[in-house]
């Protein structure tokens, strides 16, 4: 008995101890971002024209690989970039018009990409 009455003296010391111990991440912000970029969908000019969306504006991403050993620019990094912005305008649907590499002298490679920002509807309106 004296060792499990230590052991209840021990835990409770830790756990007062602990009590005003605080965590700091970045983990909100990432977290955010990777929901925000799977509640908008991705839809084709043709599959648009089918709903009766609402046009919230247009949105762009791009990235700049400034140095060789940072990770090349891709399509799919900028398209969730484009469906965050599509989410922060208060939509559910982007249309990606274009992606393209692009020279620039500060950047070893460059890719940017531009689509339209929608509100879309849950049901097809137009067969």
């Amino acid at each position: 008995m004296p060792i499990m009455k230590i052991l209840i003296i021990i835990f409770s010391t830790l756990a007062a101890a602990c009590s005003g111990i605080t965590f700091s991440t970045n983990l909100g912000p990432y977290a955010e971002n990777r929901v925000k970029g799977t509640v908008v969908k991705e839809y084709s000019p043709t599959q648009i024209a089918k709903y009766d969306a609402v046009m919230l504006g247009f949105v762009e991403a791009s990235y700049c690989q400034e140095r060789i050993d940072q990770p090349k620019p891709n399509k799919r990094g900028l398209v969730k970039d484009l469906k965050v912005r599509t989410h922060s305008l208060g939509g559910n649907g982007v249309v990606v018009e274009a992606c393209s590499k692009v020279a620039s002298g500060m950047c070893n490679q460059y890719m940017e990409c531009r689509g339209v920002a929608y509100s879309v509807p849950q049901r097809q309106s137009k067969p």
